[in-house]
This record gives C-alpha cells, sequence and structure tokens, in this order.
C-alpha cells in the first residue's frame, strides 16, 4: 500500500512539474523556475524512497493494483490537461473585451484583429485535444465501471 501511495505522489509530482516546464518555458520567470527545481528535489526524493521500498520490502511490489494506478494516474493528467484547456480559454475570452483586440466595423459589429489567439495557445489547445479525449475516455470508462460494478 505504501509503495501504491507513493506511486501516485510521483504521478501527480511528474504532472505538476510537466505543468511548471510549460510555464516557464511560456513566461520565462524565476518563480517558475524555482518551482520547477523543488519539483524536480520532490520527484528525485520520491524516486529513491520508492526504490528502498521495492528493495526492502519485493513482495509489496507485486501488491501493486496497476488498474488503480493507472487509472487514477489518467484522472491527474486529465486533470492538467482540461485546467490547461481551461486557462488558454479564459484568456483568450478577456482578450475578446479588450478594445486593442478588435474594431468596430460599418455595421457596428466587433472584428477581431489577428492577434487575439496567439499561436502558442492555438497549438496547445489543438495538440491536447487527443490526449484529453483518450486519457479522458480512459478515466471515464474506469469511474463508471467502478459506480456500476464496484470494482475497476
Amino acid at each position: 500500500m505504501l509503495i501504491t501511495l507513493l506511486l501516485l505522489t510521483l504521478a501527480f509530482a511528474f504532472c505538476f512539474q510537466f505543468l511548471l516546464i510549460i510555464l516557464y518555458v511560456s513566461n520565462k520567470s524565476d518563480n517558475y523556475f524555482k518551482s520547477l527545481l523543488g519539483t524536480f528535489i520532490i520527484n528525485t526524493t520520491l524516486m529513491i524512497l520508492i526504490s528502498i521500498v521495492a528493495i526492502g520490502n519485493p513482495e509489496d511490489v507485486y501488491s501493486i493494483n496497476i488498474k488503480f494506478v493507472s487509472w487514477v494516474v489518467s484522472g491527474i493528467i486529465c486533470f492538467f490537461v482540461l485546467i490547461l484547456k481551461i486557462s488558454i480559454t479564459i484568456r483568450i475570452v478577456k482578450r475578446t473585451k479588450d478594445p486593442q483586440y478588435y474594431d468596430i466595423n460599418f455595421f457596428g459589429k466587433k472584428v477581431y484583429k489577428p492577434g487575439l489567439v496567439r499561436p502558442k495557445e492555438f497549438l496547445a489547445l489543438i495538440a491536447s485535444v487527443p490526449i484529453f479525449l483518450l486519457i479522458g475516455a480512459y478515466f471515464v470508462a474506469r469511474l463508471i465501471n467502478l459506480i456500476l460494478y464496484g470494482h475497476i
């Protein structure tokens, strides 16, 4: 049970580190870099702890419920991708309200300028669709199986 908990914590930390990498590359902020180094240290510590527990109690490795771990990991990844999609959409919607990103045409309608959606945001939204659909479908299918039949 301890090794399963450590694996789930490591999966969450990896997803959080991946999110920090994306934020650091897009913003180049020192705070994101320091957080990235912190998650690197946490991930390394967790991997060492998992190795020590696995070497000390090899029977714990056999008792890992892979279906449960993969279900939780898929839920974590699905949640992070969903947060990424929502944050990008919120930024785009906020820009639609900013007058520097639109003009009013002759008929009184808004005409948006080309800089409203940035290429990185567009690429992130489009590239995350297959990941979100595949991993989200696995997570939801296992969740429905848990609800209907009581096991994963």
